[in-house]
């Protein structure tokens, strides 16, 4: 008789948990279909945009994945998110793909991030997740593919956990117009005409500059986040009469650094642009140098210096470079 009760309260035990794991997985079925309708009614359309929609000018999209956490428990590694649909810059049926994970290769901690555009686009854009952003890329679509970064930047820093999101976007670097559009936390802003007076504005401003320092905070957490390889960029500048200058500055340096604990740092300028630089990390310079900006890669040098040695108090490095045979001495000081 005994044996008979244990064997009941045996199987009422199982009943229960099959019945947990009977509504754990319809909890799932539930979320899938959530996210396929979700897709499909991801048309530009469903986003604001209509036949007549002035989007030619439309430069910066950003998008915002709310409940993150829990999004992220549905994309384990090489499990992408997909944004909604959306125009910019004259071009349909663009998105941006997204994967918090990284792809099955990524580096540890690191997320993904690309860009789809239609077949025949070329196009310069910048990616950014979080405050983090790489260099401006310049692709060409042949086909149906995204372009981007499997090792884009450590995520963890990047999300909000005040409000349990991450927000992902792009930047586009063509002429704008003046409207917003937001809905299904997707927003894509216009910048006004007095924007661009005002960036060529700032060419002219700092058209005698010649010393530019970008201080690069929390260096030793970035030694830890960042691998060889991984880069952090300033924000775009103008000097000498050049617009969007950037540096991109390697804590433990770029796949071509030969030796242990060297920095490297590369600048990247507009093609055709030719500059005297010194590059300066810390009280290390190195130059000058002339070059001539031929490619859209950057240009720099993978065996700087020992970062460690130049790491300030407050845990900042001073990264910047001079620029030689300009009248002024004016100086430009970026935050970041």
């Amino acid at each position: 008789m005994q044996k008979f009760e244990d064997l009941k309260a045996e199987l009422e035990k199982q009943e229960e948990r099959h019945v947990r794991e009977v509504k754990k997985i319809q909890s799932e079925i539930e979320e899938l279909r959530r996210r396929v309708r979700e897709y499909e009614e991801t048309e530009p359309r469903s986003i604001g945009f209509n036949d007549s929609s002035t989007d030619s000018f439309v430069r910066t999209v950003e998008w915002t994945i709310k409940n993150f956490k829990s999004e992220e428990k549905l994309c384990p590694k090489g499990t992408p998110m997909w944004s909604p649909r959306f125009k910019l810059a004259g071009i349909n049926e663009v998105r941006l793909e997204f994967l918090p994970n990284g792809r099955e290769k990524s580096w540890n901690g690191f997320c993904s991030l690309f860009l789809w555009c239609p077949p025949g686009t070329k196009i310069r854009y910048q990616l950014w997740v979080g405050s983090f952003m790489k260099a401006p890329d310049e692709d060409t679509y042949d086909g149906e593919v995204g372009h981007g970064h499997s090792n884009f930047c450590p995520l963890e820093p990047e999300i909000d956990l005040k409000n349990d999101s991450v927000t992902v976007g792009c930047n586009i670097f063509e002429v704008m117009t003046t409207y917003n559009i937001s809905e299904r936390n997707l927003s894509l802003y216009a910048w006004p005409l007095q924007h661009w007076v005002k960036k060529e504005a700032e060419v002219l401003e700092n058209r005698g500059v010649k010393s530019i320092t970008w201080k690069v905070k929390k260096v030793g957490q970035a030694l830890n986040l960042y691998q060889r390889g991984a880069s952090i960029c300033s924000p775009c500048f103008t000097a000498a009469g050049i617009s969007d200058i950037q540096m991109e500055f390697y804590p433990n340096g770029c796949a071509a650094t030969k030796k242990d604990g060297f920095c490297s740092l590369y600048v990247r300028c507009p093609e055709k642009v030719v500059l005297i630089l010194t590059l300066i990390v810390g009280k290390v310079k190195k130059g000058p140098i002339k070059t001539t900006f031929d490619t859209a890669s950057g240009k720099g040098l993978p065996d700087f210096c020992n970062l460690q040695e130049q790491i300030n108090e407050d845990d900042t490095v001073d990264v910047g470079i001079e620029l030689q045979s300009r009248p002024s001495a004016s100086v430009l000081t970026l935050a970041s």
